[in-house]
């Protein structure tokens, strides 16, 4: 009996045609996109763990300022993944925007229209913002440049790299995806040892058939296919295997677009990767190129949008301190020298290293090898001034 003497009538031999050739769809990665975020979150993460102090003075002033800037800046966001989420925007969108409510929170917007004018400052029209249940809300108000938080990170090597590059190593990297899902894929052919010609109703039969038999191999670790008068399926992929691909490949071109990324945004490939080698050069190297024109950048719009040129004057202002803050255990020896030598008080170094100062800490102090003469004490070089003798 033939397999296809199954089915009752005959058509044209070429409705063989007409059946489904069964591929996986693989979305194509897009290690542009991989790579941006990757590196972006680093940079916002980072940032998002400082402390922005807000000075009076030489004292922190714990106000609401403080409060909206280090615990809660609106209602449904934490200080860090509010920072964290400005950040990410600043460096993918090369600007971001902070609006103040009638509730006094602080909104980063998601889209905006700017109005630029040459004698006057910069207005926001369309102010638009979303909440965490994806709502969104635009003002119908136009924001003075005045009124807002406006920040330019003004790196137009990432926004063209963004905009225009990195497709060719896209474009092989889908090539190697291709070529790896190919390798140990299951290939076969079908015969149903016949020329006759098949109705609609018997093909969709057949069809059916070959479905199960996809989904066996497809599915089960050992599938068995039934042996039939007329009807052979054939596996190709021992026949024609080929040399099989490794996805060290993959992940080197990964890394070539992390790479660029994380150079253009001036981050140590290394602190990406994990790796510990030359660790305290490569933070040193992102603090100074990276984290620390970030940090000067947010800081010099606080201290514009939240203090006048007066208060500026009388010491109000913010200084953000983070990962950018000094190790104490580093810089002992260095801070002991500069106060036993009478350089710095000791309230001078505690403001470099980010502390408040102390009562008693404006005294200059002095020890004695530092007033040795000739081996004999000078006793003239002993407590000039405000200088005291440790």
């Amino acid at each position: 009996m033939n397999f296809l003497d199954i089915f009752r009538r005959r058509q044209d031999a070429s409705t063989v045609f007409d059946f489904d050739i069964f591929e996986d769809n693989v979305n194509a990665a897009y290690i542009k996109t991989i790579a941006l975020e990757t590196v972006i979150n680093f940079v916002a993460r980072s940032l998002s763990q400082s402390d922005f102090r807000v000075y009076k003075g030489d004292r922190i002033d714990k106000s609401l300022v403080s409060y909206k800037l280090n615990v809660r800046p609106n209602a449904n966001q934490s200080s860090t993944t509010f920072w964290r989420d400005l950040v990410y925007r600043l460096i993918k969108d090369n600007e971001a925007l902070v609006i103040e409510s009638d509730t006094h929170d602080l909104l980063i917007a998601d889209t905006w229209t700017t109005n630029t004018s040459a004698l006057y400052p910069l207005t926001f029209s369309n102010v638009s913002v979303s909440s965490n249940s994806g709502t969104g809300y635009t003002f119908y108000r136009t924001f003075s440049m005045d009124d807002v938080w406006y920040l330019n990170y003004s790196n137009t090597k990432l926004s063209r790299y963004i905009n225009d590059l990195g497709d060719e190593l896209g474009k092989l990297y889908e090539r190697i995806i291709e070529v790896q899902m190919r390798n140990g894929q299951i290939r076969g052919t079908v015969k149903t040892g016949t020329t006759a010609e098949i109705n609609e109703a018997d093909m969709k039969k057949l069809q059916t058939f070959i479905n199960k038999i996809y989904e066996s191999f497809k599915s089960k670790s050992v599938a068995l296919v039934p042996q039939l008068n007329g009807f052979q399926y054939e596996e190709l992929s021992k026949q024609n295997a080929t040399q099989k691909q490794s996805t060290a490949e993959l992940k080197s071109v990964q890394d070539q677009m992390t790479d660029a990324v994380a150079n253009l945004i001036g981050v140590p490939p290394a602190l990406i990767h994990g790796q510990n080698e030359k660790l305290d050069s490569n933070i040193k190297s992102y603090l100074d190129f990276c984290l620390n024109p970030l940090i000067k950048t947010i800081q010099d719009e606080l201290n514009a949008k939240l203090f006048t040129p007066n208060e500026y004057a009388n010491g109000k202002h913010i200084e953000v301190v983070g990962l950018n803050k000094r190790d104490l255990f580093g810089v002992s020896e260095a801070v002991d020298k500069l106060i036993s030598s009478s350089a710095f008080s000791p309230n001078e170094l505690r403001g470099e290293l980010g502390y408040e100062p102390r009562q008693g800490g404006d005294d200059y102090v002095i020890t004695k090898n530092y007033t040795m003469k000739g081996g004999e004490d000078d006793e003239d070089n002993q407590s000039k001034g405000n200088d005291r003798e440790r």
